[in-house]
């Protein structure tokens, strides 16, 4: 499945090209230079991934997540 990110402001969506679902979320801190991101699961259930001290790094978080889960067998229990 491929996927791409989205800005609206200082936020960035990470959603499938397919049906337009989002699957990642990333976003600056208020009043900081923080980047926080998050994945989003069975439509409403989010999953910190941490804080990130830039955009990029943050972003990677993300994409790296659901690679890992792309190429792993087993369930996971979110």
């Amino acid at each position: 499945m491929k996927f791409e990110w989205k800005e609206t402001g200082n936020s960035w969506y990470y959603f499938a090209v397919k049906d337009g679902r989002v699957t990642g979320h990333v976003h600056e801190i208020t009043h900081t230079k923080i980047w926080l991101a998050k994945i989003i699961m069975n439509h409403n259930n989010e999953k910190f991934l941490g804080q990130f001290i830039s955009l990029e790094f943050a972003r990677m978080a993300v994409e790296n997540f659901w690679l890992q889960q792309s190429i792993t067998l087993l369930e996971a229990d979110f």
